[in-house]
């Protein structure tokens, strides 16, 4: 995949006897999914002065935890989403209520916690929750522009999902 390019890039100069025009430093992580909860330490570790990430060694950083958006264009990524966790706990009695026996006789809070998601995110996928959206800048006009030469169609990858 995406990653595997990297190595077959450098692989390709090699075999060919060509110098990388870069200095590339690889740093492999296959935590995200998750949270990568060892990386920002890992990280601070190795990015200090003459360390294996030192900022001054470093001029680009890229992502390959991507795929490609279409049949016959590789996708490059340029931003990212972010991961955003939270814990909720819904306490209707101290005592175990076996649905079977004592379910609809008491209220439970499954009923609770299932009006409490709904109010999270619409039909349509949209979050519902006030303010979230504050911080998140606007796409620009040159973002957009560069969005129509990726190859992606929408009703394609529905189908494929």
């Amino acid at each position: 995949g995406p990653v595997t390019a990297w190595l077959w890039v450098i692989e390709a100069h090699k075999q060919l006897g060509r110098e990388l025009p870069v200095n590339i430093r690889c740093l492999f992580e296959g935590m995200e999914e998750a949270g990568s909860k060892g990386l920002p330490a890992l990280c601070e570790k190795l990015a200090t002065p003459g360390g294996f990430l030192d900022p001054k060694a470093i001029d680009y950083i890229c992502i390959s935890d991507n795929y490609w958006t279409g049949k016959t264009k590789p996708c490059l990524t340029h931003g990212l989403r972010g991961n955003v966790y939270f814990h909720m706990e819904i306490i209707c009695s101290e005592k175990d209520m076996h649905s079977g026996v004592i379910g609809g006789g008491v209220h439970e809070g499954l009923t609770d916690l299932v009006q409490l998601m709904s109010k999270l995110v619409d039909s349509q996928g949209k979050i519902l929750v006030p303010g979230i959206m504050d911080e998140v800048a606007a796409v620009t006009d040159k973002e957009m522009e560069s969005y129509k030469q990726v190859d992606f169609d929408v009703e394609e990858f529905k189908q494929d999902a």
